[in-house]
């Protein structure tokens, strides 16, 4: 067998080992942001854009959303753009009606968060084009408003405990 034989094997066997686990990496880190997240659901397109990106050699390889993995519904509307007017929604968290003055909002691409989430990751290229990377990402404009002057959760905390959500995926 030749050397370049070789290493293409051994790269097939290390990857098809680490996939999977890269895989349940994904759903413990999007299951911890479910579970600690703050901040409430108007349109719940941050809670449904909570997406992961596994990335081997620099190539994005698979997308895990949230909706894939808890037992949690699509948004019925896309983001809302601040140029709207005032809209009556249905609210994500409690189906409450509720009137929206949309121009106080953040503006955005009007899209849903998962698709918005879906692009940024279709586009992001990792620190390393070596090896096997995984980004978690929400599709929406506003995650670092609600974190940053309304000081509600929305990633840190998965953030700042993924070293041990990562330890407990690849000690096993």
């Amino acid at each position: 067998m030749k050397k370049s034989d070789y290493h293409k094997r051994m790269n097939k066997i290390i990857g098809d080992k680490l996939y999977p686990m890269f895989r349940q990496a994904s759903i413990s880190l999007l299951m911890s942001a479910l579970n600690d997240k703050a901040h409430g659901d108007l349109t719940g397109n941050t809670l449904t854009s909570f997406t992961a990106g596994i990335y081997k050699d620099g190539t994005l390889q698979d997308v895990v959303n949230i909706i894939d993995v808890a037992s949690i519904d699509s948004p019925e509307y896309t983001k809302l753009s601040n140029d709207m007017g005032v809209v009556s929604i249905n609210r994500y968290d409690n189906g409450e009606l509720v009137n929206v003055d949309t121009s106080k909002l953040i503006d955005t691409d009007n899209r849903y968060g998962f698709d918005t989430a879906k692009s940024f990751l279709s586009s992001y290229r990792p620190r390393f084009s070596k090896g096997w990377s995984l980004v978690i990402t929400t599709g929406t404009e506003y995650s670092e408003f609600l974190e940053e002057v309304r000081h509600l959760n929305v990633l840190t905390e998965t953030f700042l405990w993924s070293d041990n959500i990562l330890k407990g995926v690849f000690k096993k």
